[in-house]
C-alpha cells in the first residue's frame, strides 16, 4: 500500500491538470462529447487499453488485461455536468455560461484516469482484467446513464464494480462507506389533476382543480406520517406547482411535480400505493379527476457486504484508520450507480472533500469548489481496490 500511495502522490500534478481542464468546459448529460475526447486521449496516452467509445452517448469503456489470471472487475466515474451558473471564482471556471461541475463529476474522472495510470504501471501483478466505465448522464434520469450503459453491455462479465462520490460533508481525508443502504432510492412523480372551470364568485357551479391540489400537498405527507413505520424512512416532496389563469376564475387544471425517496422497496411500494389512494379520495371528494405519473426513477444504492469489508480494509491503507467512518445512517441522496448493483455485486463510498477553514458548500451549489488534495487518495483507492490489496 505503501509504494501504490508514493505512486499515487506522483500523479498529483496530473490529476489536477485533468480535473480543471474538464471542470473548464463542463458538458450536461447527453453532451459530453469533448469530456469523452479527453479521457480517450489520456487512455491512449498510458498504452495497454482496448477502448470503446460513444457507448451510450458519449461514454467511454476502457479495458485493461492484467498479466495473471482472474475475474473482470469494473471502475466508475461519471463524466457530466449541470445546468448551473458557476460562481466559485476559480481561475479554471466554467467557459460555458449556465453550466458547471457542480457535483464533483470533474474530479471522479480525474481520479480514474489517475488509477488508469497506476494500474498500467502494475499490470504484471494485477488478476484478472479491469473494466473502467466512464458514465455519461449521471444527472438526467431520462436519459438514463448507467442502464444505457448497462444495455450496451458495460457489466456482461463483470464480478463486481465499484464507485465513488466527493462529499463536502465530510472534511477532506476522510472515507465513508457502510454496508447496506448507503443512498435512497428517488422517485420522480408528477400529478395531474382537472376539474371544471367556472366563475370565481359562483365556486359551486364548478369543480377547483386549485383545491384540490393543494389539499393533495397537506394530505400526501400523512402518507409518511401515518402509514409508514416510524423506524423506516421516507420523504414526500412538492417541488412544483402551477394552477390557474386569473384571480376570479376556478382552476379546471393543476399540475405538480416532486420526488420520493425510500430505502426498502418494499416501503417504496406502499409509498406509492397510498399517494395515488390520496389522490383518488380528494379528486373524488371534489369533483375532479386526477392522475399521478412516475417521471423517472432510481433504486436505492445498496452495498454489497463483502465488498464494502474489502473497500473499508483498502481505505484503512490509504486514509488512515482513523479516517474510515462507517455512517450509521445513508443518506437521502441518489445516485444512478443503483442500477450497477441491480446486476452485479456493487460497492460505493464518500470521500470527504470539505477543506478545512472554508465553506461546505453542498452539491450541486453553484459555489461548490471540492479539495482537489483528495485526488491522489481517491484515485489509489480505485487502484486498490482493482488490485484486490
Amino acid at each position: 500500500m505503501k509504494e501504490l500511495m508514493e505512486s499515487a502522490g506522483r500523479l498529483d500534478a496530473f490529476l489536477r491538470r485533468i480535473r480543471r481542464e474538464i471542470h473548464s468546459n463542463p458538458e450536461l448529460s447527453g453532451e459530453e462529447k469533448e469530456t469523452a475526447a479527453l479521457i480517450v486521449r489520456e487512455l491512449e496516452a498510458c498504452g495497454g487499453f482496448k477502448i470503446r467509445r460513444n457507448v451510450a452517448g458519449y461514454g467511454v469503456i476502457a479495458e485493461l488485461e492484467g498479466g495473471k489470471p482472474g475475474a473482470v472487475i469494473a471502475l466508475r466515474a461519471d463524466t457530466d455536468a449541470l445546468p448551473v451558473a458557476e460562481e466559485t471564482g476559480l481561475e479554471f471556471s466554467s467557459r460555458n455560461p449556465g453550466k458547471m461541475h457542480a457535483c464533483g463529476h470533474d474530479l471522479h474522472t480525474a481520479m480514474l484516469l489517475g488509477a488508469a495510470k497506476l494500474l498500467v504501471e502494475r499490470r504484471p501483478e494485477l488478476k484478472g482484467t479491469v473494466r473502467f466505465l466512464f458514465q455519461p448522464a449521471e444527472e438526467d434520469p431520462a436519459l438514463g446513464g448507467s442502464k444505457a450503459m448497462i444495455e450496451a453491455g458495460a457489466l456482461d462479465g463483470v464480478s463486481a464494480i465499484f464507485g465513488m462520490h466527493v462529499w463536502p460533508e465530510f472534511p477532506s481525508g476522510v472515507f465513508a462507506i457502510r454496508p447496506g443502504e448507503m443512498m435512497a432510492a428517488a422517485d420522480h412523480f408528477a400529478v395531474v389533476i382537472k376539474g371544471k372551470s367556472a366563475h370565481g364568485a359562483q365556486p359551486h357551479l364548478g369543480n377547483d382543480a386549485l383545491l384540490a391540489g393543494c389539499q393533495f400537498v397537506q394530505a400526501v405527507q400523512t402518507v409518511v406520517s401515518r402509514n409508514v413505520d416510524p423506524f423506516d424512512a421516507a420523504v414526500i416532496t412538492v417541488g412544483e406547482f402551477s394552477s390557474g389563469t386569473t384571480y376570479n376564475v376556478l382552476a379546471e387544471e393543476c399540475r405538480m411535480e416532486g420526488t420520493v425517496r425510500t430505502y426498502s422497496p418494499e416501503v417504496r411500494d406502499l409509498v406509492h400505493e397510498r399517494m395515488k389512494e390520496v389522490l383518488a379520495g380528494i379528486c373524488l371528494a371534489l369533483g375532479c379527476t386526477g392522475e399521478l405519473i412516475n417521471i423517472s426513477s432510481h433504486p436505492a444504492v445498496i452495498n454489497d457486504k463483502t465488498l464494502t469489508e474489502h473497500c473499508l480494509h483498502a481505505a484503512e491503507g490509504i486514509f488512515g484508520k482513523e479516517n474510515v467512518l462507517v455512517p450509521d445512517r445513508p443518506t437521502s441522496i441518489s445516485e444512478d450507480f443503483s442500477w450497477y448493483g441491480r446486476k452485479v455485486p456493487s460497492v460505493f463510498g464518500f470521500i470527504g472533500a470539505s477543506k478545512q477553514g472554508q465553506p461546505a458548500w453542498p452539491l450541486h451549489s453553484c459555489h461548490l469548489s471540492p479539495d482537489e488534495d483528495v485526488m491522489v487518495k481517491g484515485a489509489a483507492m480505485y487502484a486498490a481496490f482493482a488490485l484486490g490489496i
